[in-house]
């Protein structure tokens, strides 16, 4: 299994909620590339990283599972047997788990279970659905975890810009910035995936959460202030990049020079 990398919460790691998973590693297998790819697009606007596969009896399936934070099996047809291509699944790999069922019946369900399947959807399951269960299965293992063994999260440096999560500090060239703990939760969110775009949806759900997935001009309003706070020209901003149609990223002025250039 590989090394899940994602956001934790910024107060303690055993806390109840069920954060968003951004970044985390999921491969998608399906009966045919399109079905796979369809759930992909709706993973992804969790901020997921997300492998769609189109066949299950590939034979590079272990190769392609080697760095799976996470699998979700979605065959997508009635006549299909997910129990099986768990058990196919478990000879290579212990990440958790999630069957979207092809029959629905009590029978499958089981099936599904005793070939090691960590939870099981009805068919048919919306995206949200899958997206919930994952979240759930991490909390569990997180919450399993022998204290001290979470990790204290260290002092992130993006530019001049330095963000302790322990102390939820903010400073700018040695200078403590102020922030709201809304602002620190949304500049947190962006600083733990540096130079990537993270999908409005998934820093809504973060910051605000999922009840608050349409609201949009919350999002757009804080990363207004940030700006305020901690760019130099807030016009022209060069940490918190907007990428038109996808999300937000916290970038490296350099680097986000070089992609305007």
């Amino acid at each position: 299994m590989g090394v899940t990398f994602r956001m934790q919460a910024t107060t303690s790691t055993h806390s109840p909620g069920l954060p968003p998973l951004v970044g985390t590693r999921i491969v998608v297998i399906s009966q045919g590339l399109e079905r796979s790819h369809d759930r992909a697009r709706g993973l992804e606007e969790f901020g997921y990283r997300v492998l769609p596969l189109g066949d299950p009896a590939a034979q590079n399936l272990a190769a392609n599972l080697d760095q799976a934070d996470a699998i979700v099996i979605d065959l997508g047809r009635e006549l299909a047997f997910p129990g099986d291509v768990v058990t196919r699944v478990r000879v290579d790999s212990d990440a958790p788990l999630v069957v979207v069922g092809c029959a629905g019946t009590f029978a499958e369900m089981l099936r599904c279970y005793e070939a090691g399947a960590d939870d099981y959807c009805r068919p048919k399951s919306a995206t949200e659905e899958i997206d919930l269960r994952l979240r759930a299965i991490f909390r569990r293992i997180e919450m399993a975890a022998p204290e001290g063994h979470q990790g204290v999260p260290a002092v992130l440096r993006i530019g001049a810009i330095e963000i302790d999560p322990a102390s939820q500090t903010v400073t700018k060239n040695g200078v403590l910035v102020p922030l709201s703990p809304t602002e620190f939760r949304l500049l947190a969110t962006l600083a733990e995936h540096p130079g990537e775009v993270i999908p409005s949806k998934a820093l809504i759900a973060r910051v605000w959460g999922n009840q608050y997935a349409g609201e949009t001009h919350y999002l757009r309003l804080y990363v207004r202030y940030l700006r305020q706070k901690l760019e130099d020209d807030p016009s022209n901003p060069v940490y918190i990049v907007n990428r038109w149609g996808s999300g937000y990223t916290l970038d490296e002025p350099r680097r986000a020079a070089a992609r305007a250039g």
